[in-house]
């Protein structure tokens, strides 16, 4: 197979490097630009996420793609060699396509069993394709992988009581707050994290929350909704830092919201033993790490959340042998498809040979046969089309099955050879 990820994720990198190999909307298209002007790449899809930074891809030569996506990586984000050393993972083959069915169940995920990054592998597939990076080989893969993830995560019930990313960051407000009854928290951003947080908030009680956001038009009608809502634009932001007990922040800006000097000038002394919190899970992150640093802040990032996340494990890890038992079945299927595309375009010349040879044929017989009845050609030509039919079946259902068992090159050639279509089909 010529199918391969290449990637770097929460499970084999820090939240650094994954800032630094983020690809942002506008990098995004400049790597497809750059992969459909490129020889070597027939085919992708760029998943970006906070955890991960992943290329999926079909390439010329197999043997080659892990160096080609390496080096690739370091040009592409200015990368010295070293970087990347034990911090990038390589799949290919039968192998990739089990990783993505995987990634898209929730089992590499953060937070095992999460249903986020389905939505976030769906919108990767719809950007390709509108950046016309994939055909019909990743089509095929991204489809059949979200539908199965759907079927599997119904049948075994790993996303019940599951946690977002979201809900942990509250969680971990908890933890340090003790409760978060009479508490007032600010959100910075209202992207679908944010909104989330925002919803977990509510349910839990809090006093008052503070939605930090560009546009108070995006807030409008949440704020119909609630009254314990506030909205402040992002020049408030550090003014309303001393009127929180916490902060949880989800943008998706490039750089830093909270700025350390900015937000030590602007933060007033508190009450002995009283802390503020901040959880920022935006990556590139949100919030200036030298922030933690300051006297009665505890900050945390994503990677930090690890602990609650291994918390709500045990329920959906008796779920996963069933889950990578369906994966596999689902594997077998895509990989058995892949392995007979050498033989589809031959089975098709076939049928339009059988077909062409069928209508010549009848054509000549009953110009011979001109005083025959309409209703007796029918039947003469229902009898000979069924029997055309039938005459191939078994040889085209052999074909598949030599595909299947990884043969779909050399039957391909010997079809080729037999009837004469070395000069008519592409290989």
């Amino acid at each position: 197979m010529k199918l391969m990820v290449f990637g770097i994720t929460h499970k084999n990198s820090s939240i650094a490097l994954r800032e630094r190999v983020a690809f942002s909307k506008s990098r995004l298209s400049q790597a497809y630009e750059f992969f459909r002007t490129s020889e070597f790449v027939e085919e992708s899809i760029i998943i970006s996420t906070c955890n991960r930074s992943e290329i999926f891809a079909v390439v010329q030569d197999i043997t080659e793609a892990e160096e080609w996506f390496r080096l690739f990586y370091q040009a592409f984000f200015k990368l010295e060699a070293k970087t990347l050393e034990g911090s990038y993972s390589y799949r290919d083959g039968a192998d990739a396509v089990a990783y993505l069915f995987e990634v898209c169940c929730g089992l590499d995920s953060l937070v095992l069993g999460e249903d986020q990054i389905l939505g976030q592998v769906k919108e990767a597939h719809s950007r390709a394709m509108a950046e016309k990076a994939c055909g019909k080989i990743l089509n095929r893969l991204f489809q059949e992988a979200v539908s199965a993830a759907k079927e599997i995560k119904t049948n075994t019930g790993i996303s019940e009581n599951s946690l977002s990313i979201s809900a942990i960051a509250v969680k971990q407000i908890e933890e340090e707050l003790q409760q978060l009854q009479n508490k007032a928290i600010m959100v910075i951003g209202f992207g679908k994290m944010s909104r989330l947080a925002i919803e977990n908030l509510l349910d839990k009680g809090v006093r008052e929350i503070y939605i930090c956001n560009r546009s108070r038009e995006s807030v409008e009608d949440l704020l119909k909704q609630h009254s314990r809502l506030r909205y402040i634009t992002f020049d408030e932001k550090y003014r309303c830092i001393n009127e929180v007990d916490a902060i949880i922040s989800a943008t998706g800006a490039p750089h830093y919201v909270l700025h350390y000097q900015e937000f030590k000038e602007a933060l007033k002394p508190r009450s002995e033993g009283q802390r503020l919190c901040l959880v920022d899970i935006a990556l590139p992150r949100d919030i200036d790490p030298h922030i933690g640093d300051i006297e009665g802040i505890g900050l945390y990032h994503i990677d930090q959340l690890k602990k609650i996340a291994d918390e709500n494990l045990s329920f959906r890890e008796k779920c996963i042998d069933d889950i990578k038992a369906c994966i596999k079945e689902k594997v077998a299927d895509y990989v058995g498809w892949y392995q007979c595309l050498p033989l589809h375009p031959r089975i098709e010349a076939i049928q339009d040979y059988s077909r062409n040879l069928t209508d010549q044929e009848l054509e000549k017989l009953f110009a011979r046969l001109q005083h025959m009845a309409e209703k007796d050609k029918q039947v003469v030509e229902v009898v000979v089309r069924s029997l055309m039919k039938k005459m191939w079946k078994r040889p085209i259902l052999q074909m598949k099955k030599a595909g299947n068992d990884g043969r779909g090159e050399e039957i391909a050639s010997f079809v080729d050879e037999l009837f004469g279509f070395e000069n008519k089909l592409r290989k």
